[in-house]
């Protein structure tokens, strides 16, 4: 009787540490190895900005709702064609018909008030956040869509491709000088300025032949595109 009592006991153990196990991912996070259950992204909807009635599909990543589009707005923002240290948004690839698929590119000083009431600019913690909720190495591949608008390289070839609903296009950069890399990259601003120089703010970026996401920093000036979160 004690043999049959303990075979069940183990079997329940087991059964316990397995739903334990499928419900928890590891992740390498910037900070270090961690453990989190996994949550899934959820469609919440769409946002009308009351701004100009632009309208935004919304997801919830981990504990936070993002835009899952880029941002459109430019009332009050003048079109800039150089660089600037003054408010300034730019077409993607300097053309105006890129704008209703990419967003805009704006430069940080537009980026930092762009957002509408609500919302904000993600900051490196929020960023942080969506990478540590996705999990594993593939964030960057998770986050993008539309296989035939990428470069063909290691993003769209990964198996997570497109997964996450978060739909990140290829809209590249402006540098002040010349638009570059449509087609290969997309860049975020973040709200989280670079400690070292104060002309400086950090951004994040996913690329063709890459299937993670990537930190840096750059000046302030540079044309990059923005997603809001919704204040918590």
């Amino acid at each position: 009787m004690k043999g049959l009592f303990s075979l069940i006991l183990s079997m329940l153990i087991g059964m316990y540490i397995y739903a334990a196990d499928f419900i928890c991912v590891k992740n390498f996070s910037e900070s270090g190895f961690q453990m989190f259950t996994f949550t899934p992204v959820e469609d919440t909807g769409r946002f009308v900005d009351p701004r100009d009635g632009n309208s935004y599909r919304t997801v919830k990543v981990g504990n936070r709702v993002w835009m899952a589009e880029n941002l459109r707005y430019s009332k009050d923002i003048p079109i800039g064609t150089s660089k600037s240290n003054k408010p300034h948004v730019y077409y993607p690839n300097g053309s105006a018909e890129n704008v209703a698929q990419y967003g805009y590119l704006y430069n940080w000083y537009a980026a930092e008030n762009a957002c509408p009431s609500g919302w904000h600019l993600p900051t490196n913690s929020d960023w942080k956040q969506l990478k540590t909720a996705l999990g594993g190495d593939n964030v960057g591949s998770q986050l993008a869509t539309k296989a035939e608008l990428w470069n063909d390289g290691s993003l769209e070839r990964n198996s997570s491709f497109g997964k996450s609903g978060f739909s990140v296009l290829p809209s590249g950069s402006f540098d002040g000088k010349a638009y570059g890399n449509f087609g290969s990259f997309s860049y975020f601003w973040s709200d989280t300025e670079y400690e070292y120089y104060s002309g400086n703010a950090y951004y994040r970026y996913i690329y063709y032949n890459y299937a993670g996401i990537v930190s840096n920093y750059s000046n302030k000036s540079d044309g990059f595109s923005v997603r809001c979160v919704k204040d918590e």
